[in-house]
């Protein structure tokens, strides 16, 4: 058991591959037997939090912009609530399976990573860190921030990113399988009528592949019909591979599906390759604009702001329109509606005691706002 802990720790130190062990206890107790809905923090501290950083506090409680021409920040523009930004689910409890038994059980480490939306419905995810459950899918509805469902995953990938493609019903996650790089599909419809309790198993995925050119599925986006696939490196540059998909939502690429599979499988290599900035664990697009989200230890996140050009080879800070400064330990963002969603780990039991600004909702800010005070400010 020792040589095990001691490689987890080295392997999740740096956040690479799978969902392991950074400290030398085990999880503790609960006398809960569901997923958790209620909030760690009371809103007072998440207010707080919040005004830390200015600009953040500001985007995330600006409503709907009617006329970008006459924007003017006045005070009733300000008119989205604290308490409107979901509760991340599932980290006092998280029901899930035993990687080891199969059992069904709860798990109090689960340390999200993900997020997305799709349709009328949130999605996260969240790794076990200490390693002895599987990984986990939450599903919200996107008004009410009400759990809906947990659906466990296929053992315990890091589940660092998760993109909808609208068009096809598919929910892409960020896994690894046979000590490569992969993304797997959930049919939405599976995903909500899954049910550990009937049938003590993890979610069926519709497909299943394996990314060439890539050491670590980090992160993913849906694009222009496209999966833009991230590698998180924490001491140099990392890289986006940008897999396309074909007109059945499938990564093209070739089959590795025998005769007998419902589960459609690929060996799939990139046809765009782009350098990044180390530490990178997110990207967004949003009009004319990428974003990517930079965080690595208890230090504040950044946010950075590129205009889109898809014949970019290497994101250089040097190059970033604006930066934004984040409350620690950002991982996914992506956009929907107008408003882009950010998760953050800091609330995870491995990081709670030692974050300072611990979040327990996945916030939402207003990005029509945001790049009109990030081309104000250019001005």
């Amino acid at each position: 058991m020792s040589i095990w802990y001691s490689l987890s720790f080295l392997l999740a130190a740096f956040g690479w591959g799978i969902g392991t062990v950074k400290r030398y206890q085990v999880e503790p107790n609960t006398s809960r037997t569901e997923t958790n809905t209620d909030s760690l923090y009371s809103e007072s501290r998440f207010e707080k939090t919040l005004k830390k950083f200015k600009r953040l506090d500001l985007m995330v409680r600006l409503g709907p912009v009617k006329d970008a021409k006459t924007f003017n920040y006045t005070p009733d523009e300000f008119n989205v609530k604290y308490s409107s930004q979901p509760i991340v689910p599932g980290l006092k409890a998280t029901k899930t399976l035993n990687a080891e038994t199969g059992e069904v059980e709860v798990c109090t480490t689960m340390t999200p990573q993900g997020v997305t939306v799709a349709g009328d419905y949130l999605l996260t995810t969240a790794y076990d860190h200490d390693g002895f459950h599987n990984s986990v899918m939450y599903i919200q509805d996107l008004k009410t921030g009400k759990l809906l469902n947990t659906v466990v995953l296929n053992g315990r990938p890091h589940v660092g990113g998760l993109t909808y493609d609208a068009k096809n019903d598919n929910i892409w996650i960020c896994g690894r399988r046979n000590n490569a790089a992969e993304v797997f599909a959930i049919k939405l419809k599976t995903a909500l009528t899954y049910n550990v309790d009937k049938k003590a198993k993890a979610v069926a995925y519709s497909q299943r592949a394996q990314l060439g050119n890539i050491s670590r599925a980090s992160f993913v986006t849906y694009y222009e019909n496209a999966l833009f696939v991230g590698f998180f490196n924490p001491t140099g540059k990392g890289n986006i591979q940008r897999y396309p998909l074909n007109d059945k939502g499938q990564v093209v690429g070739k089959s590795l599906t025998s005769s007998i599979s419902n589960q459609f499988d690929v060996l799939t290599q990139s046809v765009l390759h782009q350098d990044i900035l180390s530490k990178i664990q997110g990207m967004a697009f949003y009009g004319d604009y990428t974003i990517l989200s930079q965080s690595y230890g208890g230090g504040n996140s950044t946010l950075y702001i590129f205009k889109t050009d898809p014949k970019k080879t290497i994101f250089r800070a040097s190059d970033a329109i604006d930066t934004f400064d984040m409350p620690s330990h950002l991982e996914q963002i992506s956009t929907h509606d107008g408003r882009m969603y950010m998760m953050f780990e800091s609330a995870a039991y491995a990081y709670r005691h030692r974050s300072t600004n611990q979040l327990d909702r996945v916030l939402s800010m207003n990005l029509e706002g945001f790049v009109q005070l990030v081309l104000k400010e250019e001005k």
